[in-house]
């Protein structure tokens, strides 16, 4: 399968902040066009982020007359960038990037001759939901644990009854990893006296509008998990 490439073209400058999404895993092109109507393909273009205002680092660097950047630019992005040249010749500077990460979440700054140029990049990650049966197997009584790994920004998690109603959540936890993704979990109780019932849990994150479902099937003292 191939990956989902994403691009963006901006009429931009220092004083706007035009911004794009992306999820993790793709890669993006950050464009834009400084609206000089001319080749670009001799002109010094350098990229950096906020992150990098401090360390001096740079996502990429080209000057001219050409010479070898590889040692300022950042360990996070050797490898990982292009500066299309074929972009160049029609006077629009893009920058591809490859299997963007939840850290390259930034501000992106591209400096010409001609001026700087802002593009805010905003990262997101989503995953699956499922429910299992924490407890009680024999459903005389229920416990049911729904869980989602690896979101960004923090989803939130709702119950939900078959018929549209809402369930109040006993625990609700949602924890990080060293990456930057959130896990969320939850748990709510359901009685088997109610008869066959569905329930669903319910995880959405409002920045990219990314919902995902689960649903499990209740029938008398026997469980089976639809989805």
């Amino acid at each position: 399968m191939n990956k989902p490439n994403v691009m963006i073209l901006f009429l931009s400058n220092i004083g706007q902040l035009p911004t794009m999404t992306a999820l993790v895993g793709e890669d993006v092109s950050l464009s834009y066009d400084p609206k000089l109507s001319k080749d670009l393909t001799e002109t010094p273009v350098k990229c950096y982020t906020d992150k990098m205002i401090r360390t001096n680092d740079f996502v990429f660097k080209k000057d001219k007359p050409p010479k070898d950047n590889s040692k300022l630019l950042s360990p996070a992005y050797r490898g990982r960038t292009r500066l299309s040249d074929e972009d160049l010749k029609k006077g629009i500077v893009s920058l591809r990037l490859y299997n963007v990460t939840r850290a390259d979440e930034d501000n992106y700054y591209f400096v010409l001759p001609s001026g700087k140029y802002k593009i805010q990049l905003l990262i997101g990650a989503m995953s699956s939901a499922a429910i299992t049966l924490e407890e009680r197997p024999d459903c005389s009584g229920l416990v049911l644990r729904c869980e989602s790994v690896g979101w960004y920004p923090p989803p939130e998690l709702s119950w939900w009854t078959d018929g549209g109603l809402p369930l109040p959540a006993v625990t609700m936890n949602t924890t990080w990893d060293p990456t930057g993704l959130y896990t969320i979990s939850s748990t709510v109780v359901v009685e088997s006296s109610q008869g066959a019932r569905n329930y669903s849990c319910r995880v959405h994150q409002e920045r990219f509008n990314q919902t995902r479902e689960a649903e499990i099937a209740l029938h008398g003292t026997s469980c089976q998990v639809v989805g």
